[in-house]
């Protein structure tokens, strides 16, 4: 690399090198080896632990801390509502009352596919699981806050739901706090709360991601909640996608599908190969999978569903629903019907390397535009 400097307010804030977030993603995709990986490279890696227990999340934070001595961040969704579903998979299975066309339509896709019918959780791939919906209750919410306040991570990120309530006790203990947004109302409300840095993920992003386009969504947030930095995410792979971030009014990136086709993320291969043959048309955008929008791969479940004339059911019935079949397309080898989950930069990502490459390389990139190719391309006086 040509320089060591590349330092934001994101940088300042965090005491980390560049700015480079690892999104939480499916919590066994943002595990431990991934988190510090990231961390070690100089960004910040960030723990997904949505749907897990306190003594979970604590086991992840010391198993993290041996590999690394860097900061990173915890992730976790905050429920709104007291009565969320906080059942564990078989219990939501026997209680869930489908209807008839949608159970229909899913044993039908798994008789012609020869998928088999699987709702043993133990044997979901990482990055696949929508498990997670199951398992989230306003009582389990705030007994994992308050675990992280107590671990006290340099960092912790609300992915769902406002964290005001805690920023006073997080900052008292020296944890900064970010809130993941995918539209302006809500980035302003977390901003009046207090957060440090406000997340914006844009349409481009994969998993459940907002529909407001990235090169809409940052501008317009950066401007709403200033002085309070904003984050970019959504599609960004590379360095050219930090550059563009920086030049919307961003002061880092939360990257996410670029991490998943890392040496050190716990993806299985097949995923991480998908991501590598996908073009720029391979993703959609629907609640197929979850109840709630999802960008991934499309697959014969997508086209299934399409043809069928039905809509989705809402969250949570519709993962309860499909979580079956899932798990079966894996055991099956009919991998793009499992769920894989993704951002549209996927088509940008040309190999699996290792993580410390991966941001090197996004950082000399990033450098080389904003040093060399701009000034060359645009004559300033």
């Amino acid at each position: 690399m040509s320089g060591n400097l590349f330092r934001t307010k994101l940088c300042d804030l965090l005491d980390i090198d560049y700015p480079i977030m690892l999104a939480a993603m499916a919590p066994d995709v943002s595990d431990p080896a991934l988190v510090a990986a990231v961390s070690e490279a100089g960004g910040i890696g960030v723990l997904a632990c949505a749907d897990k227990s306190p003594e979970e999340i604590r086991d992840l934070a010391a198993e993290t801390r041996k590999l690394t001595g860097k900061p990173f961040g915890i992730d976790v969704a905050l429920p709104i509502k007291a009565d969320t579903l906080s059942l564990d998979f078989h219990e939501a299975l026997a209680q869930a009352d489908l209807p008839e066309e949608h159970v229909r339509l899913r044993d039908e896709f798994m008789a012609a596919n020869a998928i088999p019918y699987v709702d043993d959780i133990s044997k979901a791939t990482p990055g696949l699981s929508s498990i997670a919906a199951f398992k989230l209750g306003y009582e389990l919410g705030k007994r994992q806050v308050e675990t992280i306040l107590d671990i006290a991570p340099a960092l912790f990120v609300s992915a769902l739901g406002d964290p005001s309530f805690m920023v006073a006790e997080a900052h008292r203990r020296g944890i900064k706090v970010m809130s993941v947004v995918g539209r302006s109302k809500d980035a302003g409300r977390v901003a009046r709360g207090g957060v440090d840095a406000v997340i914006c993920t844009g349409t481009a992003a994969g998993g459940h991601s907002g529909a407001v386009d990235g090169t809409v969504l940052v501008p317009q947030v950066a401007e709403l909640v200033a002085p309070t930095p904003v984050v970019a995410g959504g599609g960004i792979v590379d360095g050219r996608g930090l550059a563009g971030a920086l030049a919307l009014g961003a002061v880092g990136v939360w990257v996410g599908t670029r991490f998943i086709a890392s040496q050190e993320c716990a993806a299985k291969p097949w995923y991480k190969q998908h991501l590598v043959e996908a073009d720029d048309m391979a993703t959609v955008r629907n609640r197929w999978y979850t109840g709630k929008t999802t960008r991934h791969l499309e697959g014969a479940w997508d086209k299934a569903c399409e043809q069928s004339g039905l809509e989705p059911l809402d969250m949570p019935a519709q993962g309860i629903c499909v979580t079956p079949m899932t798990l079966g397309a894996v055991e099956a080898g009919e991998y793009v019907s499992s769920g894989i989950y993704c951002g549209q930069g996927t088509a940008r990502i040309d190999a699996v390397l290792p993580v410390a490459e991966i941001v090197s390389q996004m950082i000399e990139d990033a450098r080389a535009i904003l040093t060399e190719e701009l000034p060359q391309r645009v004559q300033l006086n």
